[in-house]
């Protein structure tokens, strides 16, 4: 905060120059000069917008968690079209893998095949 003021009180004092000038000066980008002169220009203050929140999640939890349960081996993709038929809306795979995750929710292979007996006992 202190160097966005000090960049604009020097800019707008004259004593700077132009932006090229002001951004050597302080060790900042000419661009970075534009942003805080325009900010300062248009909010009265160069401090910087609050930051957006994550958005909220799409797939309701408690839900996901009954699921889980009653269907423990069910795929990613066959979550996927529960909750399309429950919720209405469709998710990416990658979304229902976040909300499983959420809900401490992991995924463990099942061994297809036991291994020869030579494998087992090494």
């Amino acid at each position: 905060m202190d160097l966005r003021r000090r960049v604009v009180e020097a800019y707008d004092s004259g004593l700077s120059g132009t932006y090229a000038q002001t951004a050597e000066l302080f060790g900042v980008g000419q661009a970075t000069v534009n942003r805080w002169l325009r900010r300062k220009r248009e909010t009265g203050d160069v401090k910087p917008l609050p930051r957006k929140g994550n958005n909220p999640r799409r797939v309701d939890l408690d839900w996901l968690r009954e699921h889980a349960v009653q269907n423990p081996d069910a795929r990613l993709i066959d979550r996927v079209e529960a909750w399309e038929a429950h919720g209405g809306v469709r998710v990416h795979i990658d979304t229902m893998s976040a909300s499983m995750r959420a809900i401490g929710w992991t995924y463990k292979k099942k061994r297809q095949w036991q291994g020869s007996a030579s494998a087992r006992t090494s």
